[in-house]
């Protein structure tokens, strides 16, 4: 569902935009609520699992899923759908910081890499549905019937994971909750997403953008200056001394950040560029995802037995390569040119995204796995909302705002050959931008060193355990 609900809004948005009578602000929003809401719930949410249990919260979380998707489904104006829209990305919050953490206490060491690219096909399968189904349903049904698809989905999920569901993990039964630390994380956080989406949709001053940035800025500093010093923090700053795991998440946050608006660019081509409908844009990304599918568990099992890093890095280099290669479409590139291009995308992220994970994940110890499934995800919500702003500004570079705005709410139904090309222009600086990113997320990828999982020692507080743990070596690689 979480896969699903993030590409079937963004194949949706020009029909929204029309039905609702929305700009592109309230457009953004309505994507970058949801996206904001999981990044801001998964750190505290990651820490709230460790201390009282996962699966309780994994199955809140598909009950407030399926509300929240009930609640767009009847949503009236754009602003209303926002707003539920962000009650849905908390419960899709309490599903992600979970799923991984779950896999990761049931599986084997040596399956993980496995066990999380069968994971991975199970996301990217609910990703490629809600580009085909979503396509097909706001073609026939209308756009409403892409929240509601999630309600019944929703509801044998909650009273499936109910029934099937045990708790294997450790809680830490007596531990405090760092009140302090997630206010000034959720403060950092929200401001600097606001920010940046503010920024984007030109509907902030010089000095409110500063004083945003400025708020961002000293309570991090603050964040990072207090979390050390407490007794039993939000965050567990002694991860980052690990090197696979650092290392990891850096090129996670990059690869979000290069990846997350691909969807988004593509849509507005397929449909705004060449005139395709939903249903035939969404058709064109299942070469990606079935290349996606295809490769993820094959790098995952070989990531279990070789290591993470020279897949992980292979990955993000092929990633970077596709994303050259689609700065150079214009509005008569061929869809087998452009197919292709998707294909080996596809293969790349395949590589990248089950290695990256297994070796996050299997590089912290069980008792700190559900902070360390969020903190991974926070990293790639955070990319992926930044890109999204990101190359929305970008294309405005090339193209006026109010035209953009026009273009993605149904304002223009056609557009003229130089506001076609100024907007193809736009998107092939955008890809510029990504590929340079993920070239510098391969760099990071390449850091976190040979894969000897060695013991790690973590001393925590007496009260809480009188002996250590230990990120202990199933197999050198």
């Amino acid at each position: 569902m979480s896969g699903l609900d993030t590409r079937i809004v963004l194949i949706g948005l020009p029909t929204i935009g029309e039905a609702l009578q929305a700009d592109l602000e309230t457009l953004l929003w309505i994507t970058q609520g949801y996206q904001i809401a999981i990044t801001i719930g998964l750190l505290f949410l990651g820490r709230f699992t460790d201390m009282f249990g996962r699966v309780k919260v994994y199955n809140l979380g598909f009950a407030v899923f399926t509300a929240g998707s009930m609640l767009c489904a009847f949503a009236q104006t754009g602003q209303q759908l926002i707003v539920f829209r962000v009650i849905q990305g908390f419960g899709g919050a309490m599903l992600i910081t979970n799923s991984a953490a779950l896999i990761t206490d049931a599986t084997p060491s040596q399956e993980l890499g496995f066990a999380l690219g069968v994971n991975q096909i199970a996301i990217t399968l609910g990703a490629a549905l809600g580009l085909t189904v979503g396509g097909l349903l706001i073609s026939t049904l209308g756009w409403r019937t892409i929240f509601s698809l999630n309600v019944p989905i929703g509801i044998f999920g909650t009273l499936w994971a109910h029934l099937r569901l045990r708790e294997i993990s450790q809680r830490e039964k007596h531990s405090s909750f760092d009140y302090s630390g997630l206010f000034l994380f959720t403060t950092s956080l929200t401001s600097l997403l606001l920010v940046i989406s503010l920024v984007t949709m030109s509907s902030i001053d010089a000095t409110g953008t500063a004083i945003l940035y400025s708020i961002s800025a000293v309570t991090f500093v603050l964040f990072l200056y207090s979390e050390p010093r407490r007794t039993e923090p939000l965050l567990d700053m002694r991860l980052f001394k690990i090197r696979l795991f650092s290392a990891g998440n850096i090129s996670q946050f990059l690869y979000s950040l290069g990846f997350g608006s691909l969807t988004l660019i593509m849509t507005l081509y397929f449909q705004l560029i060449r005139g395709y409908d939903a249903l035939t844009a969404g058709l064109l990304f299942l070469p990606l995802d079935l290349a996606f599918v295809s490769i993820a568990p094959i790098s995952g099992r070989l990531s279990d037995r070789y290591g993470a890093r020279w897949l992980a890095t292979l990955g993000m280099g092929v990633r970077t390569v596709c994303s050259l290669a689609l700065a150079f479409l214009t509005p008569a590139t061929s869809l087998a040119q452009i197919e292709a291009i998707l294909i080996v995308t596809g293969v790349g992220l395949g590589l990248y995204s089950s290695p990256n994970m297994s070796s996050i994940m299997a590089s912290v110890p069980p008792q700190r796995r559900g902070v360390a499934s969020a903190v991974r995800a926070t990293l790639f919500n955070s990319g992926s909302v930044i890109s999204i702003g990101l190359v929305a500004y970008i294309i405005t570079t090339a193209i006026p705002y109010q035209l953009v705005s026009g273009i993605i709410t149904g304002g223009y139904t056609t557009l003229t050959s130089g506001e076609s090309m100024g907007f193809v222009t736009g998107i092939g600086r955008a890809f510029i931008v990504t590929a340079i990113i993920t070239l510098v997320g391969m760099f990071a990828s390449s850091l976190r060193g040979p894969e000897t999982r060695t013991d790690v020692t973590m001393n925590l507080p007496e009260k809480h355990n009188s002996t250590r743990l230990f990120v202990t070596t199933t197999k050198p690689y």
